[in-house]
């Protein structure tokens, strides 16, 4: 018979939280990007993740969200949506 794993250990803590466990090496990867490569391709990138972070809320239910949940589903949707179109539009804007 197998034992049952404490919900206490990192590893319950990263399978709870696995899109702030994704996203976080992201940003990581992101910022290194625009370290080497640009600020306003590090820009787009953040952009683009903050729209998958929003499409992800959109269609994960509360539990499976994670630390994504913040307040209710509308809420986080305008956020994150008014981020990433509102970065979009500045790292692709010219002489800013």
């Amino acid at each position: 018979m197998r034992a049952q794993s404490s919900p206490f250990t990192v590893a319950a803590a990263c399978r709870r939280q696995w899109v702030l466990v994704l996203s976080v090496p992201a940003v990581v990867a992101i910022a290194v990007v625009g370290t080497v490569v640009g600020a306003p391709l590090a820009g787009q990138l953040l952009a683009a993740l903050l729209a998958v972070l929003a499409l992800l809320r959109a269609v994960l239910p509360v539990h499976a969200a994670g630390a994504l949940a913040v307040r209710t589903r509308m809420i986080d949707l305008g956020v994150l949506a008014v981020l990433a179109i509102g970065l979009g539009v500045l790292s692709t804007s010219p002489n800013l």
